[in-house]
């Protein structure tokens, strides 16, 4: 698996999860079950690309089963950006990235996971780091 919860420093409402590419194309760079074990909304997001993609590869993010290919927060964002670029992908009316379908938030019920998947091309030569902040609601 190519991403995990960073677990460098204490976290408490929010996630930093990082993000290496892989040589599959249109596959699962990989997925994190729901940290609390409870109903949470994710409020904000952040994608800081570190390094870019070295191909044309398009992200898929999203809330749902295990190995699923979901796309409510993500759709279609291209992976080969400039290194050290932030961008906004959760939590404004706007988001800073057309490709954010999720502008408001999402839900991630207790038994889900946050699914990441590539499209069209590999993401060899991608790091990244995302940071989500979520609030319980159970």
């Amino acid at each position: 698996m190519t991403v995990a919860i960073s677990t460098d420093n204490a976290q408490s409402g929010w996630l930093k999860v990082h993000i290496l590419g892989n040589a599959v194309a249109a596959g699962p760079l990989g997925e994190i079950a729901n940290p609390e074990g409870v109903l949470l909304h994710i409020c904000n997001g952040f994608l800081h690309i570190v390094t870019g993609a070295t191909l044309a590869s398009t992200l898929h993010m999203g809330i749902g089963a295990t190995g699923s290919d979901s796309h409510e927060m993500i759709d279609g964002f291209g992976l080969n950006q400039l290194a050290d670029t932030v961008w906004f992908v959760v939590g404004q009316d706007l988001a800073s990235e057309g490709a954010a379908v999720a502008p408001r938030g999402t839900l991630w019920p207790a038994a889900s996971f946050l699914t990441l998947t590539t499209a069209a091309q590999v993401s060899t030569g991608l790091e990244a780091n995302l940071y989500l902040e979520y609030i319980r609601l159970a």
